[in-house]
């Protein structure tokens, strides 16, 4: 019964879309994903030491952080950063997020002391994708029902083992001995009286 509570966790999972994980420290790093996907996107190793930096796709600014706060996040319906870790992430990747992002560090001065480039393409749903799905659906509902009807099953034999004692019928059988047939037909001939007939001669 777990295993077929974890796929289901697993189908949901993947019917919501699949995660993946881009290390932007990386530079020049690519990262395929798939449209309506979350991607987590490491921007840097330490953030406490970065008093602000920019974050970029092609010429437009998505996300500034300046001293220990966002000022501008251009996708905040559908992203959120993590200052713990400094990873931003974006859900429901629509294809237009596809493209170059750049993140630039600046430092308590004002000046550029840092970048690095990450390609993102979004892809459109894969079949491969849709496969999994249906797979992961069908392995889930052949455990659900394999599940209930083995619990079924399990449930009426303890019922048969465990019966109720009031359900019992019992039968009380005697045995009457016969009289011995003999001995009635002696006892019948002991009581016949025998005359005496006289005869005339």
């Amino acid at each position: 019964m777990a295993a077929a509570v974890g796929l289901l966790l697993l189908l949901l999972g993947v019917s919501q879309g699949l995660a993946a994980h881009c290390d932007g420290r990386n530079y020049g790093a690519r990262c395929d994903v798939t449209v309506g996907e979350t991607v987590f996107l490491q921007l840097v190793a330490n953030l406490s030491e970065i008093p602000r930096f920019e974050l970029k796709k092609e010429q437009s600014i998505i996300l500034i952080w300046r001293i220990n706060n966002i000022v501008t996040n251009t996708i905040q319906d559908r992203s959120v950063f993590i200052p713990n870790n400094a990873t931003f992430i974006i859900n429901n990747l629509i294809q237009s997020d596809s493209g170059e992002y750049k993140l630039e560090i600046f430092g308590l001065d004002g000046k550029s002391t840092e970048n690095w480039t990450l390609h993102l393409n979004v892809e459109g749903n894969s079949l491969v994708r849709i496969g999994v799905i249906a797979a992961v659906f069908c392995v889930v509902s052949v455990c659900l029902i394999t599940s209930t009807v083995i619990y079924t099953l399990q449930k009426k034999q303890l019922k048969k083992e465990d019966g109720d004692p009031d359900d019992l019928t019992y039968a009380v059988v005697t045995t009457v001995p016969q009289p011995d047939r003999r001995l009635v037909k002696e006892k019948v001939e002991e009581e016949v009286e025998y005359g005496q007939i006289k005869s005339a001669g």
